[in-house]
């Protein structure tokens, strides 16, 4: 079911319903009987240029006046639908009847005729101009956009690599900087270490010395004791000798006088014997 007026704009609409208040046409008022016109005063009928049959688009065109709606939105009264194409010609005529401004229409209305027509050769001329300029370049614009994609293309292309690059870029930038923090607080470590084995070295070097001191004052005191008990060895080595000399000489003495005591004896026993 389709209602009429539904596929307008209200404002539309609205115009609508009140230019058709006023399209009645208007009637002279002698015309109410053959008596006034028999006696021959003949009324001045006042003229509308809107006729009964006139659509909505012709109404809102030949009701235009400057004083009237100078001033206000041109709103074209167009019977076109949001599925029209402009395949068929309804469409097309509609169009180009409703989209000048009423303003614009009386313009040209109030042309000459060779005025009309030469306002007519010229933008025909221009615009026939303009379009065989327009296909003269339209492969060259073509081209030059298909470059321009291509080009475009490549730059997405190398922005995106560089975008990669860029990413990895600073990935090993990152890893870099850590890599030489790390290596910077290993150097500080070792450096700490180091210091900590020179200190702990000298340490170990002074407290060496004085063991060496100390050994050497050892040394020093045993060599001198060895060289003392040497000495005492040595005068004590000779007593001995000494001693065992004179012990040695006092038993051949007495070995000496044992034998010659023997002698005497076995003598005196040969003697006795005799």
């Amino acid at each position: 079911m389709h209602v009429a007026g539904l596929d307008r704009p209200h404002h539309v609409k609205r115009k609508e319903s009140e230019l058709e208040k006023g399209v009645q046409p208007v009637r002279s008022s002698g015309a109410k009987g053959s008596s006034s016109a028999g006696s021959g005063r003949q009324g001045a009928p006042s003229y509308s240029p809107i006729g009964p049959r006139d659509i909505l688009g012709d109404i809102y065109y030949k009701s235009y006046t400057e004083e009237s709606r100078g001033d206000a939105l041109h709103q074209p009264p167009w019977g076109l639908k949001q599925k029209d194409t402009f395949l068929e010609f309804a469409p097309c005529r509609n169009w180009l009847l409703n989209s000048t401004p009423p303003g614009e229409v009386d313009r040209q209305r109030a042309r000459t005729h060779s005025g009309l027509y030469h306002a007519y050769v010229v933008g025909e001329a221009n615009t026939r101009a303009a379009n065989h300029q327009i296909v003269h370049e339209w492969r060259t614009m073509v081209r030059e956009r298909e470059d321009w994609e291509k080009y475009r293309e490549r730059i997405l292309r190398r922005v995106d690599d560089f975008e990669k690059q860029k990413a990895t870029f600073d990935e090993e930038k990152a890893k870099s900087e850590a890599d030489r923090k790390s290596e910077e607080w290993g150097r500080e470590g070792l450096k700490g270490k180091l210091r900590a084995a020179e200190e702990l070295l000298a340490k170990e070097k002074e407290e060496w010395k004085k063991i060496c001191e100390r050994d050497n004052q050892r040394a020093y005191a045993a060599r001198t004791r060895t060289v003392e008990l040497e000495g005492k060895v040595a005068d004590l080595t000779a007593k001995v000798e000494d001693a065992q000399a004179a012990q040695a000489a006092q038993a051949a003495k007495e070995q000496a006088e044992v034998c010659k005591t023997f002698t005497l004896s076995f003598l005196c026993l040969v003697c006795k014997i005799a």
